[in-house]
C-alpha cells in the first residue's frame, strides 16, 4: 500500500515525484512530462556516513515529498494506475560480462492533451 510522506510545507508539482521502495531501499524519480521513471543514486536513510566520515543527506532529510511502497510490485501497480498504461521495468545488460546492470527504468508514452 502506497503512503505519501509530505515532510515540508512547500507545494509539490504534479509533474514529478519521488518514490521510496522500502524492500529494496531504492529512491526513484518519476517525471510525468517526459514519461520516465528511474532509480536514483540518492540515499534515503537518516544521516548515514560514507567512507570519508561525511554525513550523507538523503531524501528523508531533503524535505521533499515522496511516496513509500513496500516493494517494486506495489510501485509498478501504482504507476500503471497513475498513467493508465501497462508498464514494464527495464534494465540493460553489460555486453562484455552479460550481467544485468543496476540501471532500472520505466518509460511510457506521453500524449498531448
Amino acid at each position: 500500500m502506497a503512503q505519501i510522506k509530505q515532510l515540508s510545507s512547500t507545494t509539490t508539482s504534479a509533474n514529478a515525484e519521488y518514490a521510496y521502495i522500502i524492500q529494496d531501499e531504492d529512491v526513484w524519480f518519476i517525471d510525468y512530462i517526459i514519461g520516465i521513471a528511474f532509480k536514483t543514486p540518492v540515499d534515503f536513510s537518516k544521516y548515514k556516513k560514507d567512507t570519508t566520515s561525511n554525513a550523507i543527506v538523503g531524501l528523508l532529510e531533503s524535505g521533499r515529498p515522496y511516496t513509500e511502497f513496500q516493494d517494486i510490485k506495489d510501485f509498478q501497480d501504482y504507476m500503471e494506475d497513475k498513467i493508465g498504461q501497462e508498464i514494464a521495468i527495464e534494465s540493460s545488460v553489460d555486453p562484455i560480462t552479460n550481467v544485468e546492470r543496476d540501471d532500472r527504468r520505466i518509460v511510457w508514452y506521453v500524449t498531448d492533451n
